[in-house]
């Protein structure tokens, strides 16, 4: 029987008591990197990024040794992402159908393909470090695709919001062929129980620049005790979501420093979700856990059953032990930041779902 999930009206979270402000860190607060140091890593980052280039794909070749030839003979190398953008583009099983030709064989195939493909695409590409290669393509986008690029966002962060900024830590920045991640969370947090189980409220940004995803910014919390990390969305919604079309750099600032502004009222609200959550038991947290994870099709079938095992071995039958037992399969078996990043917003769909206890 899986648990019930009942939704939590506007007018119950006005009942809910939760602390005015968070109490001071414990020793040995969260770790990790101040803005200063991400903003010189997202900088030297964007240097290294060469300038978009608008082509005929048509005009486009491929050669034996698997390297895109642009007009002008430039030599640009595939990353995995912008594989699978070029694989269907032309209608290509890249492995599978790879797996048996030669080199001089795919290389034909492709540039038949290449010669029959009509329109222009946006490439975007890497400076290489290999001789053989002028470039790394990232993506094969359309040619009116206006990405909002992490320089752009955290440029803006240094110049309207550095000292907001300054007051969190980020524990995790991921970049992957597709995608990037920033979790920061504050220096001040939250004592759960009043007994040291300290949770420290953030934020955590997710974007990219090669049409992976859109640009959103999540309430983020961090418990300090494992590492857990945890997204909520209050109300339904994230804090920012924005899909990737051209914005004036002053839109950008404003609609950043909403989103960052009003992140303290929301960590009241899911604040109390928690320590209602706390005192909610779950009949059959696994599942729990088999309803929550089970539809989506970014969890492998291994994490779910993963983590249901850990909530049985835990034995915090609670729907917040059932929220720990996936951030931690999320946390510690998982490698891929996107499927964290799945685990992650799910487990928070499911605390934001609890059923609000008032207390006095």
């Amino acid at each position: 029987m899986n648990a019930a999930i009942v939704p939590v009206s506007s007018t119950a979270l006005a009942v809910v008591s939760a602390p005015a402000s968070p109490p001071p860190p414990p020793p040995g607060g969260p770790r990790g990197l101040s803005f200063a140091s991400v903003y010189s890593d997202v900088m030297q980052r964007a240097d290294d990024m060469l300038p978009d280039q608008v082509v005929h794909v048509a005009d486009l070749k491929m050669t034996p040794e698997g390297a895109i030839e642009l007009p002008g003979g430039l030599h640009y190398r595939l990353n995995p992402w912008s594989q699978g953008q070029l694989a269907t583009l032309l209608g290509l099983r890249w492995a599978r159908w790879f797996a048996s030709a030669t080199p001089e064989e795919r290389a034909e195939e492709v540039n038949r393909r290449f010669s029959r493909t009509p329109g222009e695409k946006k490439i975007k590409a890497w400076k290489s470090t290999d001789e053989d290669a002028h470039g790394v393509i990232r993506a094969f986008l359309p040619p009116s695709f206006t990405p909002i690029s992490d320089e752009r966002i955290f440029e803006r962060f240094h110049t309207m919001m550095r000292g907001l900024v300054e007051e969190y830590r980020f524990t995790a920045v991921v970049f992957s062929d597709s995608t990037t991640h920033y979790t920061a969370v504050h220096v001040e947090g939250f004592d759960l129980d009043g007994e040291g189980d300290v949770l420290h409220p953030g934020f955590h940004l997710r974007n990219s620049e090669v049409g992976a995803s859109a640009l959103s910014l999540d309430d983020h919390w961090l418990r300090l005790v494992c590492t857990n990390g945890l997204m909520v969305r209050v109300g339904g919604k994230r804090s920012l979501y924005r899909t990737h079309r051209a914005i004036e750099d002053d839109a950008l600032a404003a609609a950043l420093v909403i989103a960052v502004g009003r992140l303290p009222e929301r960590w009241q609200i899911s604040f109390a979700w928690m320590r209602s959550a706390r005192a909610i038991q779950v009949p059959h947290p696994d599942d729990a856990v088999a309803a929550i994870l089970g539809d989506s099709a970014e969890v492998p079938k291994a994490l779910l059953e993963e983590a249901q095992r850990v909530v049985l071995r835990d034995g915090d039958l609670t729907r917040f032990g059932v929220v720990q037992a996936i951030t931690l399969v999320a946390h510690e078996t998982n490698k891929d930041p996107d499927v964290r990043f799945a685990m992650e917003r799910l487990a928070g769909d499911y605390l934001a779902a609890t059923p609000v206890i008032a207390t006095a």
